[in-house]
């Protein structure tokens, strides 16, 4: 049995929406980020649109997607595959499915604090051999 120091959102814990281009989204709000996870039809375009305010982060789970940004009056693109990583900053952007098939992806979406937290992402594991959790447990 988990403890209270793990949360676990079940799908039907998330916040379901059908969007107008067909896209299925599962949103999973938390008070510091959210997670969501799309699933966007064959042949669809998401529409044009910037954020304000959050970092937006996409990992593509399965098929292939093609991320528009605009800048400096130019359009570009570039084609994505599963595994890849897309950080979109505060661009003009929008993302298509080029293909037949289905493709999707999970955002992550937070509100940068301005701070270069690397050294602590990167450090901030604590590892227990078997015979500390041996320990752990005995004291429980």
């Amino acid at each position: 049995m988990l403890n209270n120091l793990i949360e676990i959102m079940t799908k039907n814990d998330s916040i379901f929406a059908k969007k107008e281009d067909g896209t299925n989204v599962n949103y999973y709000i938390f008070p510091e980020f959210e997670i969501h996870l799309n699933s966007v039809p064959g042949n669809t375009t998401q529409g044009w649109h910037t954020h304000q305010s959050i970092e937006e982060i996409l990992v593509i789970t399965d098929g292939q997607i093609r991320v528009e940004t605009i800048a400096d009056g130019k359009k570009s693109h570039k084609d994505c595959q599963k595994g890849d990583v897309i950080r979109m900053n505060n661009s003009l952007h929008r993302i298509l499915n080029l293909q037949n098939t289905e493709a999707t992806f999970a955002v992550f979406r937070f509100v940068p604090q301005g701070m270069d937290n690397r050294e602590i992402i990167k450090n901030d594991k604590k590892e227990y051999s078997d015979s500390e959790v041996a320990t752990i447990l005995n004291k429980e």
